[in-house]
């Protein structure tokens, strides 16, 4: 008899079309799953390095304001002048003040190899800022102004000024 009353208990509970199947093994991992706390299905409260800090720089321009006092004015600062900005404004400055006292750093081998260094990137800082655009790298330039809504009138504005260089 208890035979029979399984037989009928497990034929009321057994699903009788696809959508009951698929009701039943949802239920199931429903039950399942609510007691368990799998990888990213409960709050997250460690800190996740963000893909900048992994690879370093990944725009053209990143703000790297970790460790800051004040991110804000960091960023503020940084819309304003931008690092490269800011860096020729302090060569600008120092440049002279270092090549007035070149004797008192070649008086010491520490001094004269920092004198050394900051000579060597001044120049390659004049080098970088010197250097030309290639045809190829002007053209890779305009073909970013296609996704801007002015670009016939971009491309008009330089015919214009190639022109006038074939005038002047």
């Amino acid at each position: 008899m208890a035979t029979a009353h399984t037989q009928q208990a497990s034929s009321q509970h057994s699903p009788k079309t696809l959508a009951d199947l698929g009701d039943a093994w949802l239920a199931w991992q429903i039950a399942l799953l609510k007691g368990n706390r799998l990888p990213l299905s409960g709050d997250v409260t460690q800190w996740i390095r963000t893909w900048g800090e992994i690879v370093g720089q990944v725009g053209l321009v990143n703000y790297n304001i970790v460790g800051t006092k004040d991110p804000m004015a960091e960023k503020r600062i940084g819309s304003e002048y931008s690092y490269g900005r800011q860096l020729g404004r302090i060569l600008d400055v120092l440049v002279p003040v270092v090549k007035a006292h070149e004797a008192d750093f070649q008086a010491d081998s520490s001094k004269e190899k920092a004198l050394k260094d900051f000579d060597e990137m001044v120049k390659d800082i004049a080098k970088l800022k010197a250097k030309r655009y290639t045809a190829d790298e002007v053209v890779a330039m305009v073909k970013k102004w296609k996704d801007d809504g002015d670009f016939e009138a971009n491309i008009q504005k330089l015919r214009e000024a190639l022109d006038a260089l074939d005038e002047g």
